[in-house]
Parts: C-alpha cells; sequence; structure tokens
C-alpha cells in the first residue's frame, strides 16, 4: 500500500505546475488521493495526526538485566532495576528490547520524499539567445565584483563591535566554497536573462530550465567537475564527503546543493525572494511576526535535559552551513546608521528586515536589521543546468563529524598533528587557538582572551557549543593514544583514520540511540526502519537514496532547537554550588570556558539543566539579543532572520508541506485545529491574511507535540525524512555490513557500549558521576546519576582494534 501512495505522491510532483496554480493543483490531487493521508497511520500506527496514545511497548518475553544505555526502551517501560556483577545499578530491560533482527535491505525506504522534480517544456532555445543570456550573467557578476571593490574602497562594510559583525564572524567561507557560489551566480543570472529575453513562464524558468545543461554555453567552464574517485582507501571516508555513493560520488560532497521536498516558492521561478501572499498582497513583516508568535515565556522541560539541544545544534553543524557572502573578508552593510541602504551604493545581494516602528530597534534609531542573501551551488557535470537557484552546503552532508574534523582537505590539514593521530589542541587540553591570519577574531578578544579553531567556524558562537566541540576533540586524541598504545606500529595516518572512523561511528551511535528516539519518537524510528540495532549487522544500504540535505530541514524543521533554549544558563560547581550566566552576554565569546574549571560547570549543566520546552516560545536572548556585543544593548533577531531566510530560500509554506506530509490540505485557519491549539491559530489568523501564506517555521513551531515525539507533526515528517537519508543512504553508516568500511562483529559491539554520559566522563576533569541516559532527566528512581567507574556507563574496549 505504501509503494502505491509513494508511487502516486511522486507522480503527482511530477506532474505539478508551480507558482500561481500549485497550491490548487496540491489541493485538488489530494483531494482526488485520499489514501495519501493514510501516511500518518503508517508512520504512527494507532495514532491519529494529532497526538492521541503512544504505541504499546510494555510486552512480555521477560527481561534482561542490562546497562540502562544498552536498552532501547524508553523509561516509562522499564518496571524495575537490577544490579550487575560489579554491584552498579542496570534495568531489567524487556526481551523485546534486546533482540532485535537484523534490518533488511529496503525496510522502509519507499517511505522516503521522491526529489522536488516538476516536467516542464522550453521548447527549443535559441543558441545564440542562450549564449547572450549567459553574456548578461558574466556581465552581471563582474558589475558586483566592482561594486564590492568600491564598497570596501569606501568603507561601506559592516563595522566591527556590532551584532550583524558577530553574524558575519560565524559564516567563514571556504575558497572552495567561494569560488562556487561565483560560478552558480553567474548560472542563475543567466537562467533570469532567459526567463525574460525568452519570455518564459516562472514554471519554464525554474524548471524548464533545469533540463538544459550549462555544458556548450559561455559558461561551460563554470560547472564543477564531478570528482575523481580512483586511488582511494575505501575503508575510510573522504574528508569532503565524496565517493562514498560509487554510481553519484558528488552525493553528500560539501560545496554542493541543497535538495528540496516540495518546489521553490520563488516570486519570479528562478531565484527573487518569495514576497507576496496568495492574494498578491505583500507578505507580514517577518518582525511583527517573531514579536507575536515566539514570545518569551519560561516553560522548563521536565523530561530532558540541555544536552537535547546542544546536541541538535551540534549535529547541525555536522550536516548544514549555508553561508552568505562577504568581501574579500569585509561584511555586506545594507543598514547604514540602522536606515536601509539605497542606490548605488546597495549590495545586490542585500535584502534588510524592516524593523521601523519596533518597540526596540526604535528606541536605538534602528529600522532595520542587516540581512544577506545565501550563496548558491550547482550541481557538478553533466547535472549542472539553468533553472531555479538552491543553497549551497559548505559542510559535507553525512553526519561524519565534519564539525570535528572539517570538510575539505585544507581544513583537516590544519587541524591535524600529525603525530599519533592526533587532532591539535591548546594548553589545558582546550581547543587550538585560531590564528588572526585565519579570520581569527571573535568578541573573546575584545575581553583579553582567545578564540578556538574546530571542524566548523561556528565553533565560538556560545559556550555549550563550544564545550561539546572541547568533548569531542578530547575523545578522538583519548581513542587515538589508546589505539597508539596497543598498536605501536600504526603510522600517524593509520592512528588518525582509525580514530575519526571509531569517532564517527561513536557519533552516529549516539545520536540514532539515544538523541533520535527523543525528537521523532519510536514509533517513527520504527515505521522506517531506522532504529539501531543490539547485536548484528544491517543491510539497509540504499545507493538510490541522495542524502543532501532538504532546504526545508536545514532551513526550517531542523530550527526547531532555537525554541529549547534557555535564556539564563545555570553552571553546577564540583562542590554543589550554582552559578548564572546570561546567553546575551557569551555569543561569538567563549571567554567563560578559558577560566578555571568553567567549561566542566558548563557540561554539568548539560545533564542537570532542563531545556525549554518544544513550543513557539523562545527566550529574549535570541529574538532581541543575538550577538550582541558589549558595545551594544541590542542585538539581532534570530526568529525574524530564519522567517526571512526561509522566504530567501523559497521555501515551500506551511500549508503545502503539511500536506505532503500526509495531513489534509487547510482550506481556513480552523482546518489547522487537528495540529494546533485555539491560541495559536487566532494569532496566526491575525497575522496572515490567508492560511496558505504562513511561513513554514512558523507553522511548524506553532504545532502541538505528537504522542511520543518532541515536534509537532510536519517539522518531525521533515526531520525524520532527512534522518532517514542519513542513515540509509551512507554507505559509511557505522553497523553496516558487507562494506569496505564495516567494523568487525566484535568491534561493532564495542561500538554500542559507546553513551553521551561516557563521553562527558572520559573527557571532563572533574565530573564523577552521570546518569546513564545523559539526554534525559532522573525520572522516579531511573537514572540516578551513576559513578563514571562503575558498569551503569559501559566504556569501550579498544583492545578489539589490537593488531
Amino acid at each position: 500500500m505504501w509503494r502505491q501512495v509513494a508511487a502516486a505522491m511522486a507522480a503527482l510532483l511530477m506532474a505539478m505546475p508551480i507558482q500561481a496554480g500549485l497550491q490548487e493543483d496540491i489541493d485538488e490531487a489530494v483531494d482526488e488521493m485520499p489514501v495519501a493521508r493514510a501516511i500518518r497511520n503508517i508512520v504512527f500506527p494507532g495514532q491519529s495526526a494529532g497526538g492521541g496514545g503512544g504505541g504499546n511497548f510494555g510486552g512480555g518475553g521477560g527481561c534482561q538485566c542490562t546497562p540502562m544505555v544498552v536498552c532501547s526502551a524508553p523509561l516509562h517501560v522499564i518496571r524495575q532495576t537490577c544490579n550487575l556483577p560489579d554491584g552498579s545499578q542496570a534495568v531489567c530491560c524487556p526481551a523485546e528490547f534486546l533482540t532485535t533482527k537484523s534490518q533488511a535491505s529496503g525496510q522502509g525506504d519507499n517511505r522516503i520524499f521522491g526529489a522536488a522534480r516538476i516536467n516542464v517544456r522550453v521548447g527549443n532555445l535559441n543558441s545564440n539567445g542562450v549564449n547572450a543570456a549567459c553574456q548578461k550573467g558574466i556581465e552581471a557578476i563582474k558589475h558586483t565584483d566592482n561594486l564590492e571593490r568600491n564598497l570596501v574602497s569606501n568603507n561601506v562594510v559592516l563595522k566591527s563591535g556590532t551584532p550583524a559583525a558577530g553574524h558575519l564572524r560565524q559564516f567563514k567561507t571556504s575558497t572552495r566554497a567561494k569560488r562556487m557560489a561565483h560560478n552558480a551566480q553567474a548560472i542563475v543570472e543567466a537562467s533570469t536573462n532567459m526567463l525574460r529575453d525568452f519570455q518564459l513562464t516562472a514554471q519554464q524558468g525554474g524548471f524548464g530550465l533545469k533540463n538544459v545543461p550549462v555544458a556548450g554555453t559561455l559558461l561551460g567552464q563554470m560547472c564543477p567537475p564531478m570528482p575523481s574517485c580512483s586511488n582511494l582507501n575505501l575503508r575510510y571516508r573522504t574528508i569532503d564527503g565524496s565517493c562514498n555513493n560509487p554510481n553519484n560520488p558528488a552525493w553528500g560532497m560539501s560545496t554542493t546543493p541543497n535538495q528540496r521536498i516540495l518546489p521553490p516558492t520563488y516570486s519570479d521561478g528562478v531565484w527573487e525572494p518569495r514576497t507576496r501572499g496568495a492574494d498578491g498582497s505583500p507578505l507580514p513583516n517577518v518582525r511583527h511576526i517573531s514579536n507575536n508568535v515566539m514570545v518569551d515565556l519560561d516553560l522548563p522541560d521536565t523530561q530532558f535535559t540541555s544536552s537535547v539541544m546542544q546536541w541538535a545544534q551540534f549535529v547541525d553543524h555536522d550536516v548544514a552551513h549555508v553561508p552568505f557572502p562577504s568581501m574579500n573578508g569585509k561584511g555586506i552593510e545594507c543598514c547604514h546608521n540602522g536606515q536601509e541602504i539605497t542606490g548605488n551604493m546597495r549590495h545586490p545581494k542585500c535584502w534588510p528586515i524592516n524593523t521601523g516602528g519596533d518597540r526596540l530597534y526604535s528606541s536605538f534609531g534602528s529600522s532595520c536589521m542587516n540581512f544577506v542573501r545565501s550563496m548558491l551551488a550547482v550541481n557538478p557535470g553533466r547535472d549542472c543546468t539553468f533553472g531555479y537557484g538552491e543553497q549551497l552546503n559548505q559542510v559535507t552532508h553525512w553526519l561524519d563529524g565534519s564539525q570535528v574534523y572539517g570538510s575539505t582537505a585544507e581544513e583537516e590539514r590544519d587541524l591535524r598533528t600529525f603525530s599519533n593521530g592526533l587532532l591539535q589542541f591548546s594548553p589545558k587540553n582546550y581547543l587550538p587557538i585560531l590564528p588572526k591570519n585565519q579570520g581569527g577574531e571573535c568578541e573573546a578578544r575584545e575581553r583579553g582572551a582567545m578564540c578556538y579553531s574546530a571542524g566548523d567556524s561556528r565553533v565560538n558562537e556560545q559556550p555549550g557549543l563550544t564545550a561539546i566541540h572541547t568533548l569531542w576533540m578530547r575523545e578522538h586524541n583519548r581513542v587515538a593514544r589508546e589505539l597508539h598504545s596497543f598498536n605501536p606500529q600504526w603510522t600517524d595516518e593509520l592512528l588518525f583514520q582509525e580514530a575519526r572512523r571509531i569517532v564517527v561511528a561513536e557519533l552516529q551511535h549516539i545520536t540514532f540511540n539515544e538523541w533520535l528516539p527523543i525528537i521523532v519518537g519510536r514509533n517513527f524510528m520504527d515505521s522506517f526502519g531506522i532504529k539501531v540495532l543490539n547485536n548484528g549487522y544491517s543491510f539497509d544500504y540504499n545507493a538510490n537514496l541522495n542524502p543532501n540535505m532538504n532546504n526545508e530541514f536545514s532551513t526550517a524543521a531542523f530550527r526547531f532547537g532555537h525554541s529549547l533554549v534557555q535564556g539564563t544558563l545555570r553552571l553546577f560547581s564540583e562542590v554543589g554550588g550554582v552559578s548564572t550566566i546570561q546567553l546575551r552576554h557569551h555569543f561569538n565569546s567563549p571567554h567563560i570556558i578559558q577560566n578555571e574549571g568553567k567549561l566542566d560547570e558548563i557540561v554539568r549543566s548539560f545533564t542537570q539543566l532542563a531545556i525549554q520546552k518544544f513550543d513557539s516560545f523562545v527566550t529574549k536572548d535570541l529574538s532581541n539579543h543575538l550577538f550582541q556585543t558589549p558595545a551594544t544593548q541590542f542585538g539581532m533577531d534570530l526568529m525574524s532572520l530564519n522567517i526571512h531566510r526561509g522566504r530567501d530560500h523559497g521555501i515551500a509554506t506551511y500549508n503545502s508541506i503539511r500536506e505532503i506530509c500526509g495531513l489534509r490540505r487547510a482550506r481556513n485557519f480552523d482546518d489547522l485545529r487537528d495540529q494546533m491549539d485555539t491560541k495559536s491559530i487566532d494569532i496566526l489568523k491575525n497575522l496572515y491574511r490567508s492560511v496558505d501564506d504562513v511561513d513554514f517555521f512558523v507553522g511548524g513551531m506553532s504545532e502541538k507535540p505528537v504522542s511520543g515525539g518532541l515536534l509537532g507533526w510536519t517539522f518531525l515528517c521533515v526531520v525524520g525524512d532527512q534522518f532517514a537519508r542519513l542513515k540509509k543512504g551512507d554507505r559509511y553508516f557505522y553497523d553496516l555490513g558487507g562494506q569496505p568500511g564495516s567494523f568487525s562483529e566484535v568491534q561493532l559491539q564495542e561500538i554500542r557500549k559507546s553513551s553521551w554520559a561516557r563521553v562527558i566522563c572520559d573527557n571532563t576533569d572533574t565530573i564523577r558521576a552521570v546518569q546513564p541516559l545523559a539526554f534525559q532527566l532522573p525520572n522516579n528512581g531511573f537514572n540516578q546519576p551513576s559513578s563514571c567507574r562503575s558498569g551503569s556507563i559501559p566504556r569501550m574496549n579498544l583492545r578489539a582494534w589490537q593488531q
């Protein structure tokens, strides 16, 4: 049945026009295909889409005494504790959670979305006309280059010490990404010119031109080559993510485009942002939406620790990084003295947010929030075509620890010591110091402190992120040192690659075993066949699944973690003392970590401080004080940036995405009652003229969580789909059997002992005890803090790698 649903939905997508007729065509098609709405009953058996009873996990069959982190049963199923041979506490794990069979190839694969392709004909385009459009594209890029030189020479650039400059510092862009974006912009400019010159419709310009190759035109040399996969050691991943898929070697590679679940909603079909609603009127102001939907309300979660939020950000920085451009390191200024720049000194990538009349920004004389449009990319080789713009992902799309190791050979080289397989580190076993000549500017330098370097440039964004980066740098070096003690004959390269291979496996196991079930729920994981095994290999690799980030995921759905952030952080000392810091005073400045003992205090907050509940409420530290500096009393608004970025990327609307996720398309705001409470609907009704105008990020954040998961329906749908791709499309996923990079069965069983609690125990100085399920708060006598030396928190035996 599901295959029929998936095929029907794929056929629907292939046939749909976009823009003006898109909403109506989807609505009519799904009305004709009510079986599509049965998706919710497959993904969540026995549940309505609006929540309801959870699955029955409490079956019979006996139980086995096992460490809590090894048992995959949820806490509410576990009925009793027991003791391991060393006397440490464990749980009586129901047998059905310990006898998971090897996952067969194809299980749940047909529930993953197909690509957002629409076949539109453009007819035969005159080659001279195509090349004339390409020449205009080249001239447009030259004009921008000249303008940038003029702006820099006239000092029309972002001023240091401002929130916008702090925002820019998070987006260090590689040379390879800059080159890709430069070429992609020329191709998109040419597509826009063809749209006008050939008088194409928006559908033809966006999708029809996707059938027109760039090769053979004046821009042919701007298409990137396919990566070479010869002479590779297939045991190890490439650092840039290439060659994972032999048939599609660019899939998952850094500096390649995102993909989409639904067609883009660009206003011209090619690249212009979505600015108007269904009736043609302007969309509501994003700051106004932020002020009314995403207000600050303190509602701590009673079940989950702040590790859930911090892990989400850490994983996000592993798989997604869409940068915006700068001018040879100088930021693009769109708001001079708080007012929008117009005329010939305005950069074409500027699309600032209007904050006129806003109570906060008006009090500081500002009516403009800086916003620069995202960088673009094109596919390599024969897939390099004209058509709509797609945003560039600067990091690898894989869950492969790229935030630890980098996404290019140059980044990896800068992080290695080339001795005994180690990563670089600074005194006190902190992250390496970021040199100034590598863009090493962060607000810490204003406080006489240092900035740090890691595999991802956002490492200094906030103290929790810097702390988790530090733990994983230390974990790599701990593993490398232990491997070296067992295998002194191994070379630096072999030690580094094996340690990296083990650390990536740990990251994947912890993500899928501990963290992801909290986010999407266990029913979803079972349905899609992505539940981790307790023993044996999985054989579910699917070479036809493209793992590249869905734009809807990275630009909207996976930003759900912003709701979980605590604006006031509580730090816990070794002797039980508690202190607090305000997040707004620590953006882009890891100075606090450089104080003795503070790193461990931050890490303790990972397991002792609750997250905020998932809802539409967001701390003011993100909505009013993002990247606030010592020189300012206000910052940027992350919620406004999120909504605006979604329109910049042409993300499909909430109503369209809820429909593709198996819900009935809302005909009016009252139809949203299946997913939202009355208050949320009333707020949206007062902001948007039509239910078809609601931005995906806003709608998803307004939904009620489903039973058994943290997220609402549509966010869960998009997030779950992406993680299914990341597991099933990855030839190096840690539990796969029969691959060149597969672990031995003995090694794989050791990997399964890894846990977030174990990483904390092994890589901090003064933390002696942690609850075994570190993403969850202690609960009614279960999951109490255990000694790091006890069997309650198992440890990998790396002698399984001894030669």
